[in-house]
């Protein structure tokens, strides 16, 4: 490998970092369309690889926002352990059921679009100034969060993060967040924060399931990993002086370019 790829792979793990740790989405959605369309990688080993990026880039910026009690460790493991056994159904189930590139492809490529016109409507609709919020944000305390009123509607959502997580090498973090934000009440910040955990937590997992059963190119995977755990602990630490909307809508923007471009 030579020097100019190396550089164009850590290049693009660190801003991929920071945009995953900054939206609270694993990186998956990046990684995965990197390596298939610029690198022309088949898309079942670009999945398992970017199992492995997910896992270095969150792992970064999880410590960081735990360093930064952006997030609390308890509920972190309780969401965490849904979104895993929607991993471990995903290992079984595809362990038996083969399914064909181009098939997975499109399933990834639906996916992606779907989330970036989510993420565009919520966005634009968000725009209006809502000072209750912004109280209750200013006075929100994590550890006494009542989530646990609410959790059994969020359930089956970690559960489907988990399973296209492990599945399309995606975090999870495009259904986690707003799961978070909008059903359990977490402000986005920490909404972010503790998405990145739960990514954290099953891509321990992913990553150890697709060592035993799938491909991992662990070279890529490593020089992407390093670039985007620089980016994960940058986009950590400046997560709170970014207007969260502009940054909705430049994820996007990028994430429907990049669904549209995987479709041809």
């Amino acid at each position: 490998m030579d020097t100019l790829l190396i550089i164009i792979l850590l290049v693009f793990g660190f801003i991929f970092g920071i945009l995953s740790s900054l939206a609270g989405i694993g990186g998956g959605v990046f990684f995965v369309s990197t390596m298939v369309l610029l690198f022309l990688m088949p898309i079942n080993i670009a999945v398992d690889t970017s199992a492995f990026i997910i896992l270095i880039s969150s792992g970064a910026g999880f410590f960081t926002y735990f360093k930064e009690e952006k997030l609390h460790i308890k509920q972190v493991i309780i969401f965490s352990s849904f979104s895993i056994l929607g991993s471990l159904v995903s290992t079984i189930l595809f362990t038996f059921i083969e399914i064909e590139s181009h098939i997975l492809k499109i399933l990834f490529a639906t996916t992606i679009l779907i989330a970036g016109i989510n993420m565009i409507y919520k966005s634009i609709k968000s725009r209006k100034f809502n000072p209750s919020q912004e109280e209750f944000d200013n006075n929100f305390i994590l550890s006494d969060h009542d989530y646990k009123s609410n959790l059994k509607k969020s359930v089956p959502l970690f559960f489907l993060a988990g399973f296209t997580a492990n599945l399309l090498g995606i975090g999870g973090g495009i259904i986690n967040t707003p799961s978070l934000h909008i059903i359990l009440h977490y402000p986005i910040h920490n909404a972010t924060a503790i998405s990145v955990g739960i990514i954290f937590f099953t891509a321990i997992y992913n990553t150890i399931a697709k060592s035993i059963i799938g491909q991992i190119d662990y070279l890529i995977g490593i020089l992407i990993g390093l670039g985007a755990i620089s980016g994960s602990v940058f986009g950590a630490k400046i997560s709170g002086k970014i207007h969260k909307k502009n940054l909705q809508l430049l994820v996007a923007v990028v994430l429907m370019g990049l669904a549209i471009r995987m479709y041809f």
